[in-house]
């Protein structure tokens, strides 16, 4: 009692007895040290706090069942307040947990889960287009932001361009290159513009590359297929003269990763063929790839294996000392047996 008696907070004499906050509340409240006048309302029965004569304040006796109504409303408000504060807590970790999609999910905001590329064209069907730019890509960097092409499937795109671009007028080899990389569009990857491993060119991009290389040398190719003329190619031709046909000079020329290509009809274009622009420019980059740094490929021996006899190697290391090492001793007792009359000699 005499604890609870020193912690309880002196009432002010201006009060009445019966409003006095001196019950176990007040006492609780006194040893947390809080102001008596804050928690009052909280203390205090409804209704039983409020002065009688508030004219010596200076506030007339019409307003007190207004005050009365507010201060209860501020004290309910206070009782309250843990409450509420925990409700919109949980409300906000619950909106947050159900916004939070991890990557690759159904409800992906950007899309992508809803696309998978297509086993078709040898990519990983268990996943759609991801943005792999600033990691191992070798070519078709316009698509690097959104496409299903990996590291192997750039190797062989930019061996076609390779093959494609050599000897070939910078319009046609530019215009070239626009078309072999499609197979890293995402659109295509997705089967959007594709369809199996055929890669649809909208007929107005098949007509500009046609007349981007209408003046360019070609050559036949096996299964009435059409390549660029090269030093292997028997008769070679422009392409003026093999073909007035865009759609055809199209068909005919090979696609990388066994992709062929074909020409729809102009009513499906542009969304149901691929027309030069890359899909990672009309819908953004896709969600980031997940990156592996690779493992460090020795092109020869270490270096100081490059100042070795040829002749020794670690299998014939044990027969290299013994026909070294009589040599080696004889070498060696010489420079002592020197050294030791070169010091003795005074």
């Amino acid at each position: 009692q005499a604890n609870f008696a020193q912690a309880r907070p002196p009432v002010s004499s201006s009060w009445p007895a019966r409003f006095s906050p001196a019950g176990p509340l007040a006492m609780a409240w006194g040893l947390t040290s809080a102001s008596t006048g804050i928690v009052a309302p909280l203390l205090i029965p409804s209704g039983d706090w409020l002065p009688v004569d508030l004219s010596g304040v200076g506030i007339a006796p019409g307003s007190v069942a207004g005050m009365h109504a507010s201060v209860e409303l501020a004290a309910a408000v206070l009782r309250h307040a843990p409450l509420l504060i925990l409700v919109v807590l949980h409300l906000y970790v619950a909106g947050a947990g159900g916004a939070e999609v991890p990557p690759g999910s159904a409800t992906e905001v950007d899309g992508d889960a809803t696309e998978t590329c297509s086993k078709a064209l040898g990519f990983n069907e268990s996943s759609g287009p991801k943005d792999r730019a600033y990691q191992d890509l070798m070519a078709c960097d316009e698509h690097h932001k959104r496409t299903c092409c990996e590291r192997n499937h750039t190797a062989k795109v930019r061996s076609a361009l390779t093959s494609f671009a050599a000897e070939r007028s910078p319009r046609c080899a530019k215009m070239g290159q626009l078309a072999l990389c499609s197979v890293c569009d995402a659109d295509v990857g997705v089967g959007t513009t594709s369809s199996a491993n055929t890669v649809q060119l909208c007929p107005s991009f098949c007509r500009r590359w046609f007349e981007a290389c209408i003046e360019d040398f070609f050559a036949p190719a096996s299964a009435e297929g059409l390549s660029p003329c090269g030093p292997g190619s028997l008769v070679c031709s422009p392409l003026g003269e093999i073909t007035q046909d865009p759609a055809e000079f199209c068909r005919r020329t090979g696609a990388p990763m066994g992709a062929a290509f074909a020409v729809p009809a102009p009513e499906e274009e542009p969304n149901g063929c691929f027309d030069g622009v890359p899909t990672a420019r009309s819908k953004g980059p896709a969600t980031k790839a997940p990156w592996v740094r690779p493992t460090r490929t020795s092109y020869g021996p270490p270096w100081w294996k490059r100042f070795l006899p040829q002749s020794l190697g670690i299998s014939s290391l044990a027969s290299d000392l013994q026909e070294y090492a009589p040599n080696v001793i004889i070498a060696f007792v010489a420079v002592f047996f020197g050294w030791y009359l070169w010091s003795s000699r005074d």
